[in-house]
Order: C-alpha cells, then sequence, then structure tokens
C-alpha cells in the first residue's frame, strides 16, 4: 500500500474545511458474505416455496443479530473512517444497503443512502410513496426459522394488499426514493457550500454500478473546485480521470484494509 499518498491524505484531511465521502459496493455486505454463513444456509434450505419472499427478512435479521463473520470487520472499516475525519464538516453519500453505518456514529443528518436499506418497507406494487415500520413480531418469527413448523406471516400494504418489501434497490423499477429524498436534499445544499472551499473528497470502494450517484458527480466537484483534492480507494478501479489527475490520487486498496493501515498512523 502506497504510504506516501495515506500520508498525503491525512495531512489533506486536516487542512481541509469540508470533507465528502463516497462509500461504494465494495464495502456493502455481498450475496457471498450472506452464503458462507452456515445460519443463513440453514435458514434458506428450510424455507421451500416461499424463500424468495423470505429471504430478505433473512438477510435483515442476521445484520441486526450480527451474525455474519464480515459484520466486525465492517464495523471496524466504519469506526476507521470516523476517527479519520474527526470533527471536520464532512457528508457521506454511501451505496451500501447493510445499514451499518447508521450503527457506526455518524451524524445520521450527515448521512445519505440513496440505494435505501433495510430499515423501512415499503408496497411492492408501489401504490403509494408512504413506508412503513418493521414489525416486531415478523422479526421474531424470522429468528425461530431454524426450529420446525415456524409459521412467518408477512406483512402486505394495508391500502392496496400487495406485499410489504424492503425500502431499497432490490425493489428494482418501484423503488420508492422518496425514502432518501429529503435526506438527499440535504446533501445537495451542503455541497453547494464547498464551492472555492478547501474540500478533500474520499472515494471507498466506488466501482461502475452507479456511477451517476457517487463516481461522477465527484469527479466534477474536483475538476471545477480548485482547492480540492481527491483521493479513490478501489481494489481495481482506482485510476482517475485526465480532469482530475493533477488534484486525483489512485490507491489500489480494498477500503477496509486501506482505512485499517490508515488508522493506525493517526
Amino acid at each position: 500500500m502506497d504510504a506516501d499518498k495515506i500520508s498525503l491524505l491525512i495531512e489533506k484531511i486536516k487542512d481541509a474545511e469540508l470533507v465528502l465521502v463516497g462509500i461504494g459496493e465494495e464495502c456493502d455486505i455481498n450475496k457471498n458474505d450472506f452464503e458462507n454463513a452456515q445460519t443463513y444456509k440453514e435458514i434458506v434450505n428450510s424455507l421451500g416455496d416461499n424463500a424468495e419472499k423470505i429471504i430478505p427478512y433473512v438477510k435483515r435479521e442476521l445484520i441486526e443479530t450480527n451474525a455474519l463473520e464480515v459484520i466486525a470487520d465492517k464495523s471496524q472499516m466504519y469506526q476507521n473512517l470516523l476517527k479519520l475525519i474527526g470533527e471536520k464538516n464532512y457528508f457521506v453519500v454511501s451505496l451500501c444497503t447493510d445499514g451499518l453505518i447508521e450503527k457506526a456514529g455518524f451524524a445520521p443528518k450527515r448521512i445519505v443512502e440513496p440505494c435505501g436499506n433495510y430499515n423501512k418497507l415499503q408496497c411492492a406494487a408501489k401504490c403509494t410513496a408512504d413506508l412503513y415500520e418493521i414489525d416486531e413480531q415478523v422479526s421474531k418469527q424470522i429468528a425461530k426459522l431454524k426450529e420446525k413448523n415456524v409459521n412467518v406471516e408477512l406483512p402486505v400494504c394495508p391500502k392496496c394488499g400487495n406485499p410489504l418489501i424492503f425500502n431499497n434497490i432490490d425493489a428494482g423499477s418501484d423503488y420508492v426514493e422518496e425514502g432518501y429524498l429529503e435526506q438527499w436534499q440535504i446533501y445537495t445544499k451542503w455541497l453547494q457550500g464547498t464551492v472555492n472551499r478547501k474540500v478533500c473528497i474520499i472515494e471507498l470502494g466506488v466501482g461502475m454500478k452507479f456511477p451517476s450517484v457517487i463516481r461522477w458527480p465527484f469527479e466534477k466537484v474536483a475538476f471545477f473546485n480548485q482547492k480540492a483534492s481527491f483521493f479513490r480507494v478501489h481494489s481495481r478501479l482506482y485510476q482517475m480521470t485526465e480532469e482530475v489527475k493533477d488534484k486525483g490520487f489512485g490507491i489500489k486498496a480494498l477500503p477496509d484494509d486501506f482505512l485499517k493501515e490508515l488508522s493506525n498512523r493517526l
């Protein structure tokens, strides 16, 4: 790992008036993380015909109960990021749906999650933009799924009777974006305040899944702000574009490994 770039990032953070952070798909809990968990495999194998509808609830339960091995490492990653940012004026845009950043101590009003998470439910048919709380009774039923003869009664939309699903991008074209838009407005207003100010931009594990949310807009901020510095951390897609190469620094590394090394230097 490039020690000089780590030292430079620490220096730029200290000197910055504002810090803009983008968290990408390399930081999220992924399909393999679930499928490698014995508890997940045991539950899924017992579901039968209703597996597709119940699996998202199983995923939420495993995240909420810290039942996945990767959660400890990812939680530490966020703690290291928070340690790096310190008391700076910051904003975090996250593409992750696991919701772990919300438990790490970041100010809720300084986070936006455009891909949603497992905190709220929406109508699967998008008959309304209303969001719903998760019935704890359902969570209790999911927690007992390894037991025999447990009947899981999944919630339905009170307006049309269709299933309620989690308010995240897994909803596809029916994703209710109103779930994050209020925070997005707060973010865009904050972003307007970065003009002509010293801003340190950090991308962590942001690939090309949704480039119009973080990757391209962050490059635009770096290009137009003459006082900006830009650090892009990714295991493969760490390269900088020609337009921002004079103020941008690509670092080939996994975000959690990078932040661990960086934290050891603070």
